[in-house]
């Protein structure tokens, strides 16, 4: 009798931890940062995107391989590639040499394509 009390409370003990692992993951980023708080590698940083209106997430390896932007439509001279954080598309990166390069307002910059694609982004097709 007292096996059977035992095993029916490891199993209430593991739907409830279960339970709350599904749960925990249904969370946003934002929820999960406050949660993070002392891990600072797990919480990438959140930026506005400034056409858009919504926050972009800048990858954890993004940040650390480029720099943040001079201007809203400027990289640093040593760092010329724009990357751009979109829901649609992805993460993408843009040259100097593509079309509209000097609208693009980017979330971060690159020193080269490698870095970027380093870094997650890819080109724009």
């Amino acid at each position: 009798m007292n096996t059977q009390i035992k095993l029916r409370q490891f199993g209430i003990g593991l739907t409830l931890l279960s339970i709350l692992m599904l749960v925990s993951c249904g969370k946003k980023p934002e929820e999960s940062a406050s949660n993070n708080a002392g891990n600072s590698t797990a919480v990438s940083q959140v930026k506005p995107t400034a056409k858009s209106g919504t926050n972009a997430a800048i990858p954890a390896a993004a940040q650390k391989l480029g720099v943040k932007p001079q201007g809203e439509t400027t990289c640093p001279s040593n760092a010329p590639i724009k990357g751009k954080v979109t829901q649609k598309r992805g993460n993408i990166y843009h040259t100097a040499k593509l079309p509209d390069y000097a609208k693009v307002k980017p979330d971060i910059c690159f020193k080269d394509t490698a870095t970027a694609e380093k870094a997650g982004f890819t080109a724009p097709k």
